[in-house]
């Protein structure tokens, strides 16, 4: 990190997210016979909380010099913590708006098993990815007045990869999503047939 204050705030910050996330996970009440989503989703968690313990036990000092390779683990596993921590909020976000909007009972975006393990698969994806290409490049070991440099040359190449991989797992949750409300219609059963 760059300074104390720094490490401290994002520290703190995923502390707290990993610790919401993961009381949210185990406070859910799933009509799904498999609690498999969960232990993926809280094992994402426990990644979170991590890697915001991570944060106050990393300094820049201890890692300026070290070769990539050695920094790569590293910033892969904090590079999948952030995705997964940035795509679980703005999709409960989102559920939870959309919820908001409409007047009769809404579906969320993400519901089923594939799609959560969709959202998971893509969110580790991006953040191995972007942590990868920040330790190959070698950014953090920039002086300060080569470092906005080095983070740009980072996101040239992170930034296509992201659209990518963000476009893909949209338009596959979208598909997954119709898929089964088709096939509940092929049935002959509407999303309420639970509740009546």
């Amino acid at each position: 990190s760059m300074s104390l204050m720094f490490s401290a705030y994002f520290g703190g910050l995923f502390i707290l997210v990993g610790s919401l996330i993961l009381w949210r996970i185990t406070s859910h009440q799933s009509l799904e016979p498999l609690p498999m989503p969960k232990v993926y989703l809280s094992t994402f968690a426990a990644l979170i909380i991590v890697s915001g313990l991570l944060c106050f036990l990393l300094d820049r000092k201890v890692f300026v010099g070290l070769r990539p390779w050695m920094k790569v683990p590293l910033y892969t596993v904090l590079g999948s913590a952030v995705s997964f921590a940035m795509t679980f909020a703005i999709v409960d976000v989102l559920n939870y708006v959309i919820g908001l909007c409409q007047t009769a009972v809404s579906k969320p975006i993400v519901e089923s098993a594939q799609q959560v393990f969709l959202v998971l698969g893509v969110s580790l994806a991006m953040g191995l990815v972007f942590g990868f290409t920040f330790g190959v490049l070698d950014v953090e070991d920039e002086d300060q007045f080569h470092l906005r440099m080095a983070l740009m040359r980072d996101e040239r190449y992170s930034e296509p990869i992201g659209l990518l991989l963000g476009a893909l797992a949209g338009f596959t949750l979208e598909f997954i999503r119709q898929r089964d409300d088709y096939s509940m219609l092929a049935a002959g059963k509407t999303e309420f047939d639970e509740d009546i």
